[in-house]
């Protein structure tokens, strides 16, 4: 029986008095004890915490019962939670990035509903991932962008407060200013070693736009690489493997951070895709279904 059905006999079964219930299955009661220990933390701090780290704590405890079967697990979880209006419009996901597995650990975040984003997809707001220093080099980049006053690092989740199980408000809805996107696409194109042309520049605007909506905390949490617990996430839909893959040195510390992201959305792009007198970027962005 899966895990669903359990809680949904459950509940029909709460509704009838006398008649038996599931409660004796062990697994069951190890899904329902973790939604209500989660329960039990957001109403302590009065429905939404500002620090996801003990919600996080709990959910891998269960992974560690039956890991094979956790995504559905999770998935049960948050329905339970969501039966029960806690945590409304936001869901705990797997978020395993190549640090996390180096260690033997996993990764996970809380995402939210964002009515801007493309897709379905939703945005990051608590992560527990660590904040990353931000390098010199990246930092110096940034301050010669729109005069001084844009910084992409301060707009991911991992530098905006969403870090070690930190609630970054600002998120959702959160998408780089119209007058720094020029300037971060050349700036990625000319890292990437892709030449400045008005085509190219098009291109990963196309691309950007359609992946994320230029929100850099973008995740996708549906698709098969989210069921095997590595989303794709960021301004051009990277999955975490990818960016630390084709990142460049000093950009690789931050997969949410734009620029960042973006070179090494160009590089893989320019490794799979480039041909037939085309940039990568180019024939991406004529593909109907993105790369």
């Amino acid at each position: 029986m899966s895990i669903q059905r359990i809680f949904d006999n459950n509940a029909r079964s709460h509704d009838r008095p006398g008649e038996r219930t599931d409660s004796a299955d062990p697994h069951a009661q190890a899904i329902h004890s973790t939604a209500k220990q989660i329960e039990i933390q957001c109403l302590l701090k009065g429905g939404y915490p500002r620090d996801f780290s003990h919600v996080f704590e709990t959910i891998d405890k269960l992974r560690r019962l039956d890991p094979k079967g956790f995504h559905q697990d999770l998935k049960a979880v948050n329905d339970e939670l969501h039966k029960q209006g806690i945590l409304p419009g936001l869901e705990i996901v797997e978020d395993d990035r190549p640090e996390d597995l180096k260690h033997h650990a996993h990764g996970y975040s809380v995402v939210a509903e964002d009515k801007q984003n493309p897709r379905r997809n939703h945005t990051i707001v608590s992560t527990t991932h660590g904040a990353p220093h931000e390098p010199k080099g990246l930092r110096d980049d940034y301050g010669r962008m729109l005069d001084g006053t844009y910084n992409g690092w301060n707009q991911s989740v991992e530098g905006g407060g969403g870090a070690h199980g930190g609630f970054d408000r600002h998120a959702v809805g959160g998408h780089v200013p119209v007058g720094a996107r020029k300037e971060l696409i050349d700036k990625a194109l000319e890292l990437a070693g892709v030449p400045v042309t008005p085509e190219n520049e098009k291109a990963v605007n196309t691309i950007v736009t359609r992946e994320s909506s230029w929100n850099p905390n973008i995740t996708n949490n549906w698709d098969i690489n989210a069921k095997r617990g590595h989303p794709s996430t960021g301004l051009m839909q990277t999955i975490p493997s990818t960016f630390q893959q084709y990142a460049l040195p000093r950009f690789d510390k931050n997969i949410h951070d734009p620029l960042s992201n973006l070179i090494a959305g160009i590089r893989y792009a320019e490794a799979r895709y480039r041909g037939h007198g085309r940039s990568g970027v180019a024939n991406v962005a004529r593909r109907q279904g993105g790369y």
